[in-house]
């Protein structure tokens, strides 16, 4: 295909020739012209009905998605619709509040995000939703960073590749470099939402239960009393409808930002068995422990059994293994070397089976 300039250039001199012949007057035109020419206003009606029985398929899909995003045994089936409806581009702004909760429903425990069978999927999924930040709000956005540390920064830093490893405890401490200082207010804000998430926890919990009774509606006992089911139509106007999902505010954002940039160290301290993983480890504990003023007093307390751990782990490591640790990380083959080395082997005497001599010869 062409741009607007290269098909400019494609024209030729004589402009004269390229334009179009006035359109014949509708009497000469053939019948089925003449329809297609008058019921112009006709098709784009017919346009934009149709356009708006997509969006209603697009929100219809996305309720449903929501429906079974939230629950942990179906995620990994509902997680690629949801990929597949972005990367179509059918999701468009007016989607905006129900992405956001199918986003959230994913995102429910953020512990399932570092679960081995399910942590590529959570980075699939919210680095495909980063990539359409301008479907939603300024606060939604903000929540969503907070979902990017849990699903994405999180789950890599299980990664064998200390090039990977590395680069994201790099993102790590910048993002704590540009925190602000911690306030008291900033406490309350992550009180409320750690509240409001407890109550959000247990209120899916009693509403999966009190739904499962009432998922199939009764049929209509009289069909003459209600010949058009205008009963059952009455009924679903009459349907509470779903909640709108609660967004963070700013500062409530910004708190729980601090507490997932936590849960990523935590993270990265569970790596601390592997050789490549402790100096790095190590620098971004301290470098977190030196702006332990940036969080909240609630979240302090973690920062300071990150720091004594990392302390320990250096102590123990100028003290040197001892016997227990440098049998563990002893490999198969050292530990058989270690045993031939003290075997005893003659030349030549008590050669074969039983000591008689029997391959002196071939020895030589």
């Amino acid at each position: 295909m062409f741009s607007g300039e290269d098909a400019y250039n494609h024209v030729t001199d004589d402009v004269d020739d390229l334009i179009p012949p006035p359109p014949p007057p509708l009497d000469d035109l053939p019948q089925a012209k003449r329809l297609k020419t008058e019921g112009g206003s006709f098709s784009t009606s017919q346009a934009s009905q149709n356009a708006q029985q997509g969006a209603d398929q697009v929100q219809a899909a996305l309720e449903k998605i929501v429906s079974h995003i939230s629950n942990p045994k179906k995620f990994k089936k509902a997680s690629p619709l949801l990929r597949e409806l972005l990367g179509q581009g059918v999701v468009t702004k007016a989607h905006s509040n129900i992405l956001f909760e199918a986003l959230k429903g994913a995102m429910r425990d953020p512990t399932l995000a570092v679960d081995p069978t399910q942590t590529v999927e959570f980075q699939k999924l919210f680095t495909v939703a980063s990539k359409h930040a301008e479907l939603f709000s300024m606060r939604q956005k903000g929540q969503l960073d907070v979902f990017g540390l849990w699903g994405v920064l999180r789950g890599q830093l299980l990664t064998d590749d200390s090039f990977v490893y590395n680069r994201v405890l790099s993102r790590i401490k910048g993002s704590i470099q540009h925190l602000p200082e911690a306030t008291e207010d900033d406490d309350e804000a992550l009180l409320r939402v750690k509240e409001r998430l407890r109550e959000e926890a247990d209120g899916a919990c009693s509403s999966g239960k009190d739904s499962a009774p009432q998922a199939a509606a009764p049929p209509v006992e009289d069909a003459e009393a209600d010949p058009f089911g205008l009963e059952q139509i009455i009924q679903k106007a009459e349907a509470p409808k779903r909640e709108r999902a609660v967004v963070w505010s700013s500062r409530e954002s910004l708190a729980m930002k601090r507490d997932a940039l936590l849960d990523c160290l935590d993270t990265a301290r569970s790596r601390y068995g592997l050789a490549w993983a402790r100096t790095s480890t190590d620098i971004a504990i301290q470098d977190l422990h030196n702006n332990r003023t940036k969080f909240c007093k609630s979240q302090q307390p973690r920062i300071d059994q990150l720091w004594r751990f990392v302390q320990d782990q250096r102590l123990r490591r100028k003290q040197g293994p001892s016997a227990k640790e440098a049998r563990r990380d002893t490999t198969s083959f050292e530990a058989a070397r270690a045993e031939w080395g003290k075997a005893t082997l003659s030349v030549r005497g008590a050669v074969g089976g039983g000591g008689d001599h029997r391959s002196e010869v071939w020895l030589g």
